[in-house]
């Protein structure tokens, strides 16, 4: 019950200020009944009034995507037909206040409108009548009976089937609806015009020009390959400048660019203008090596980008206004560790001068940074506080006022107003709540978060979350859950299963192991190639640290561990490693056998984070990289990896084992999971436990609205069982 309950809370994903008194607020809901994730939207109004807010009701649209022009009159709105006799079809809408001003048919245009982080755009150009989004192409037509069969990569776990990013512009008029809507033009941005190993995604248009656009460029590797892109920022992309020479309504002549060097990976950009400049920002990594490594913030002028740019200016933002921290002063600012991208809209002004506002991991929180444009200083804005809120960013008004979330382990979600002076300080004002029954909010009430620094192992630490019970006779069992990644954090946010889990009795402790973000470029880098050692003795040192605190106690039914990905790579090590010390183990999509790349779609990942090197590089500029093609793996290499995976290990394990397995993980091949199972099996006899649950059409998060309350519910069960009958190592599930 109380997974379904917290698993239910709407998630605020987006916001947009619909004018100063206005926004509109997005979030992701799980329905359980349905079986569907939904997007549902809230209105507020009323930000700047005395007595609080007006909040209209969620509302559940079919819109898949919006956004609202810079000067707040229009809003473009991407839509796909839930229902009735138009459903599935998809629509473009051009709305002018309460007036539709355009809306186009574009269901046999292209295939589906991109709404993912990665690969999505929409935006408004500065007339505000002309929009950039990105959408599936159509398989071009073909008389070789072949053709549609012919192999074409996609982008990877998470992004299945999305093969041909396509960047389309929709220009209007203020009249067209006195027209024929059909007559309204959406143009793609041809291959022709762009080359042909990149994808175009997170387009922008210039400030100054209606037929200049920024993006990013996502480009194939020489073997075929476009590896990866979710949970990896090292991909080789750059962002490129498309310059339209001609459109008409059948097709655009373009000349493009690249503007970012091959030694770095960069994302998302976003563009600012004021007192008549204009400047183009972007987030990068390093090329390669770590999936995720301290991110740098770019800036250059684009004043005067009506003209081709010039070299040097481009070679001169190579160095970034926000650059890498390598070893942190303890509690100072450890480098820029945001998520994929920035806000939509992230500019504010302090004493007018332009800052961005971005959220990132600072140790074991996420904070929301204020970032100079000018002078490069960069401050948390998060206010101290007894409770640990992570915060995230949702959108600013390009003046003084944002809009963020906040929670913890023990406070869902709750919407911010956050309003700037000039002396940079902020006055908050709560504007929405998730509304919870009066038994939910006295159980959360219990709960209470500590971050633990772990003795001789800085930065490792650990986020302790338990329920203060004073009737407890004794010590809650301990569920040691280390992050996937291994470049992930665990952050204080609030997660439905770990609170829920700690509702059912247990103390819960998230190590952030050395290569965790958040804590310095040098503890990232510390982990490359000793996986499977230092991260595992970070994680014991955790627990015996809790050990002597008092937190947690060694003994039968005292501590367990469980894991996902690089986590469940963990989970098997431990339990493998340090077989004395577990009770019980559950692991999702766990790597076990680190040579095993085949179906694979990071298999450089396998590489680099055990020392071995990996080729991933990006086009130098306009012209394709000449680096050789991507070797097979030598069997030494597989050698070495074999031996750092749990694998290894499997003659040690004794404890009780269940797998949860996805059967479409593209990240992970389900067979890893599936032989570790057979393996044990035949190792345990009929003298141990272990089982598999396998998830038809579920991936590697398992993040299934079914599939997380059962992977939930199952490792409950799990580890109760093993708690309440520890000696009778054969039953299965409660």
């Amino acid at each position: 019950m109380h997974y379904t309950t917290l698993a239910e809370i709407p998630v605020p994903t987006s916001a947009q200020f619909l004018g100063k008194d206005t926004a509109q607020v997005r979030y992701s809901v799980r329905n359980h009944v349905r079986n569907v994730n939904t997007t549902l939207i809230k209105t507020i109004t009323g930000l700047l009034a005395s007595d609080g807010p007006s909040l209209s009701p969620l509302l559940d649209f079919d819109l898949v995507a919006s956004v609202v022009s810079p000067s707040g009159k229009r809003r473009a709105v991407l839509r796909e037909v839930k229902s009735g006799a138009a459903q599935g079809s998809r629509f473009v809408e051009i709305w002018c206040d309460d007036l539709l001003e355009a809306s186009v048919d574009v269901s046999e245009r292209h295939g589906a409108f991109y709404a993912d982080e990665y690969l999505s755009s929409l935006a408004f150009s500065p007339s505000e009548l002309a929009i950039v989004y990105t959408a599936e192409s159509i398989q071009p037509k073909s008389n070789n009976p072949y053709h549609r069969f012919r192999f074409q990569p996609d982008f990877g776990e998470g992004l299945d089937g999305k093969k041909r990013s396509t960047t389309f512009v929709l220009r209007w008029k203020p009249s067209t609806l006195e027209n024929d809507q059909n007559d309204t033009p959406v143009i793609a941005l041809l291959p022709l015009s762009i080359p042909s190993h990149i994808c175009l995604g997170q387009a922008i248009f210039s400030p100054n020009s209606e037929n200049i656009i920024y993006g990013t460029g996502y480009e194939y590797s020489r073997d075929g390959r476009m590896l990866g892109l979710k949970g990896c920022y090292n991909r080789p992309t750059g962002i490129w400048q498309v310059i339209i020479k001609n459109d008409s309504t059948e097709s655009i002549t373009c000349t493009s660019q690249k503007l970012t060097p091959s030694h770095l990976s960069c994302r998302s950009p976003r563009s600012i203008s004021s007192a008549g400049s204009s400047t183009l920002l972007w987030l990068s990594c390093k090329t390669g090596g770590a999936h995720i490594s301290t991110s740098t913030l770019h800036a250059l002028d684009i004043t005067s980008d009506k003209s081709p740019i010039d070299p040097a200016a481009i070679e001169a933002a190579v160095d970034p206004i926000v650059d890498v921290v390598m070893n942190p002063i303890r509690n100072r600012f450890p480098g820029l560790y945001p998520s994929y991208n920035m806000p939509y809209s992230p500019v504010v002004k302090l004493q007018s001068q332009n800052h961005i506002l971005i959220s990132s991991a600072w140790g074991s929180r996420f904070t929301i940074l204020l970032v100079s444009v000018k002078d490069r200083s960069v401050r948390d804005l998060t206010p101290a506080s007894e409770e640990l809120f992570s915060w995230s960013i949702l959108a600013a008004d390009g003046s003084c006022r944002f809009i963020c979330s906040r929670s913890s382990p023990s406070i869902p979600y709750e919407i911010i107003l956050g309003t700037l002076n000039d002396d940079g300080d902020v006055a908050w004002k709560v504007l929405d709540r998730p509304m919870l029954t009066e038994q939910v909010s006295n159980k959360l009430s219990t709960i209470r978060t500590s971050i633990v620094e772990i003795p001789g192992r800085y930065p490792t630490e650990t986020i302790v979350v338990q329920s203060i019970n004073s009737g407890a006779s004794c010590l809650a069992p301990c569920i040691t859950v280390p992050h996937g990644g291994p470049h992930g954090t665990t952050t204080t946010a609030f997660a439905a299963a770990t609170t829920a889990m700690v509702l059912e009795g247990y103390t819960l402790s998230l190590p952030n192991y050395t290569g965790s973000l958040g804590f310095g470029e040098s503890s990232v880098q510390a982990l490359i190639g000793n996986c499977g050692a230092l991260d595992v003795q970070d994680c014991v040192a955790s627990i015996n640290h809790l050990i002597d605190l008092g937190v947690a106690e060694h003994g039968p039914g005292k501590q367990f561990v469980m894991g996902g990905s690089h986590g469940g790579f963990l989970t098997a090590h431990l339990i493998g490693q340090y077989p004395s010390i577990f009770s019980a183990a559950v692991m999702r999509n766990p790597v076990i056998s680190s040579g095993e790349i085949s179906t694979s779609d990071i298999p450089d990942w396998y590489y680099s984070e055990f020392g071995f090197d990996y080729p991933v590089s990006t086009a130098p500029f306009s012209h394709l990289s000449d680096s050789g093609p991507i070797p097979l793996m030598p069997a030494e290499t597989f050698s070495k990896l074999r031996a750092a995976s749990p694998i290894a290990h499997i003659n040690n394990v004794t404890v009780p084992v269940l797998l949860l397995i996805g059967n479409c993980d593209r990240r992970v091949a389900p067979t890893q999971g599936i032989e570790y199972y057979h393996a044990l099996k035949s190792h345990f006899g009929s003298e141990g436990a272990v089982e598999m649950l396998v998830f038809e059409g579920e991936s590697h998060p398992l993040d299934g609205v079914e599939a997380g309350k059962v992977v939930f519910e199952a490792g409950r069960d799990w580890f109760k069982n093993c708690k309440s009958k520890f000696s009778s190592l054969g039953d299965g599930l409660a």
